[in-house]
């Protein structure tokens, strides 16, 4: 990626220098003392040589050499100093003007670099991957060390931290995300934070152990419509002491872009559970409407045949019978019904329990869960695909393998998240698996999350359908 550091260029004011012997101060000086010797020389030595004159005449020819040696040369001193100092306030002003050309290349690469973010927004990636360009082109362009962005929730509680600069052994060594207090507290405010030396800053606690060190310090509130979302903010300097007004510039205009992926990462939340809303008022409405009301159809023409004398359905189906599994039927849709009408979960694990049980009781089965306080640790937009993994695992259990047990399992090793759903029915063959399973659908959600599914046979026989993705490192 492009560094954003300006390439060395020669400026106007690379030859001029304040302070050193300039050409004019030694024609100066060189011009007094050649009018000194001449003038004196000839009224000393070589004029008295050529004629003959009274010691009176001599002494006043040399005391007028003197006088005139003297004013011829203070005028000289005078008017080479005048062009002396012009040419040291013109080197000046050439000096300034370099570091002006070196500011206006820099904020040039600086607003190129902002508008490949700009461009970043309509790419290709997912919302972590978005939030790490900007941390890192904030970064890169303000010659950065380090850089972290924290997005918070409606409590100001962080629920998303990535980093630029920090290897995966550094972020474990230090633990869990920042809490925003003490000195990170005063990004909350409206105003940027720009500080040469956080050891001395008011606030300032210490850094965790494991955590990088450095002293100068830049950050500025991520807000929307007056809302905060989150933090930006920068940590020591490649080449300066400290940040400049133009970095913080520059911060702010990224802070803006990251304002607009959180909030267009919202919006699609939320159009995402609206949409999930109206599927399950939709599927309220066909188990109600067709399904219960058909069953309790059934179940009475069932009631009106055993009241005509009518014992038997089939050689192995009683009327009773019958009449007991249309009654278990409507009761299982009742229970999905209910389930249905809750409100939705309140926390990633509730969501994945919800779903994977709601199907089971259809089939009779039950759940076995391992370890899954792990889906509070997962991204947000991950849980509505998890779920729908789940719920097509524990469904072709019940539906292809008659299954009586499922065991749902979540992991985390090196860097990679494991969700795997095992059970304990009769199994598959190849064909089945080519031709159904759900495994359309299953392996489009890993693809979405850039992950792999497989499906394959459990210890006890049955099928085993794992999904693994790549956990984000903070």
């Amino acid at each position: 990626m492009h560094s954003g550091r300006p390439e060395a260029k020669t400026t106007p004011a690379a030859s001029a220098r304040p302070g050193r012997v300039s050409v004019i101060a030694r024609i100066k000086w060189a011009m007094i003392v050649l009018l000194a010797l001449v003038e004196i020389g000839f009224d000393f030595w070589i004029e008295p040589w050529l004629r003959v004159a009274t010691a009176w005449e001599e002494f006043v020819e040399r005391y007028m050499a003197v006088v005139e040696a003297v004013a011829m040369g203070s005028i000289i001193y005078v008017v080479f100093s005048q062009i002396e100092r012009l040419e040291h306030q013109l080197a000046l002003r050439q000096q300034e003007l370099g570091r002006l050309y070196e500011a206006a290349s820099r904020w040039d690469e600086q607003l190129e670099a902002l508008h490949r973010a700009s461009v970043d927004i309509a790419r290709e990636g997912t919302y972590q991957q978005l939030l790490g360009r900007i941390a890192a082109l904030a970064a890169e362009l303000s010659g950065a060390t380090y850089s972290a962005l924290a997005e918070f929730d409606e409590a100001q509680r962080v629920v998303s931290f990535v980093t630029y600069g920090v290897s995966e052994g550094v972020q474990e060594a230090i633990g869990r995300p920042p809490d925003h207090r003490g000195l990170l507290a005063r990004l909350s405010g409206t105003q940027p934070v720009r500080i040469d030396d956080v050891t001395h800053a008011a606030g300032y606690t210490g850094f965790p152990a494991g955590h990088p060190q450095f002293r100068a310090f830049l950050g500025v509130p991520i807000r929307w419509e007056g809302e905060l979302l989150g933090h930006l903010y920068l940590g020591g300097q490649e080449d300066r002491a400290a940040f400049s007004p133009s970095d913080e510039r520059l911060l702010q205009m990224f802070a803006v872009q990251a304002a607009i992926i959180i909030v267009r990462e919202r919006v699609a939340r939320a159009y995402a559970g609206q949409v999930r809303r109206s599927e399950r008022h939709e599927i309220e409405v066909e188990l109600h409407d067709r399904a219960l009301q058909g069953l309790y159809a059934l179940g009475i023409q069932l009631q009106r045949a055993k009241g005509h004398g009518l014992a038997a359905l089939t050689d192995t189906m009683s009327v009773d019978l019958a009449i007991e599994a249309v009654q278990r039927s409507m009761v299982a849709i009742r229970d999905v019904l209910d389930a249905l009408e809750r409100d939705a979960p309140g926390s990633a694990a509730e969501a994945l329990r919800a779903e994977a049980e709601g199907v089971a009781r259809l089939y009779g089965m039950t759940v076995l869960w391992r370890c899954v306080e792990l889906a509070e640790r997962l991204p947000e937009h991950w849980i509505p695909k998890l779920a729908q993994v789940v719920h097509e695992a524990v469904a072709n259990a019940g539906r292809h393998g008659q299954a009586q047990q499922v065991q749902v399992e979540l992991s985390i090793v090196d860097g990679v998240f494991s969700l795997s759903v095992e059970d304990d029915g009769t199994g598959f063959s190849a064909q089945e698996v080519k031709e159904g399973h759900g495994m359309v659908n299953v392996r489009r959600s890993a693809l979405d999350l850039s992950g792999t599914a497989t499906l394959s046979c459990s210890r006890s026989g049955g099928a085993r359908l794992e999904l693994r993705l790549p956990f984000p490192t903070a």
